[in-house]
């Protein structure tokens, strides 16, 4: 399934994404926002446990990203953080040559844990292969058009 243009994942993206191990052993990072594609702020997390920290150029696109983020996941203490994640994951695994996927046993969703196909097959042959040889593993592949990790339904399709 192709996410529509309008949705967040598809208006929103990271750029210039920095990350910096602290010596207590937590991650500070910082990324530029954008907005199809025109930036529009800045966010940083100091690795200190506090809520990131936002700076927006246009207020109005902020709200809209915070609003957006909190719709998306309701439940989180920094809704605008889990989405900066989310499109961080994104842009790395769709700048990948290879497909990529996951099983079962692989901690996607929380650590980005995933593994590569061989060189040169494409999408629906990993797919196949996957649905073949993984069916009890509930093999999911990366879709580059849903922008996400998604099922892999069976061999003949």
């Amino acid at each position: 399934m192709v996410l529509p243009i309008s949705h967040p994942l598809q208006r929103y993206s990271v750029s210039g994404y920095q990350e910096e191990e602290l010596p207590s052993g937590a991650v500070a990072w910082s990324a530029n926002l954008l907005r199809y594609g025109q930036g529009f702020g800045l966010v940083t997390d100091h690795g200190d446990g506090r809520p990131a920290e936002w700076t927006f150029t246009d207020a109005g696109y902020g709200e809209e990203f915070l609003t957006a983020a909190a719709a998306l996941h309701p439940d989180s203490e920094d809704p605008g953080a889990v989405l900066v994640d989310q499109l961080v994951t994104v842009r790395a695994m769709n700048s990948l040559d290879q497909v990529a996927y996951c099983l079962d046993d692989d901690a996607f969703e929380t650590r980005g844990e995933h593994r590569l196909a061989d060189p040169g097959l494409t999408f629906l042959q990993v797919r196949r292969d996957l649905a073949e040889r993984f069916p009890d593993r509930n093999p999911r592949i990366w879709d580059k058009n849903a922008s996400a990790m998604v099922p892999v339904t069976s061999p003949s399709t």
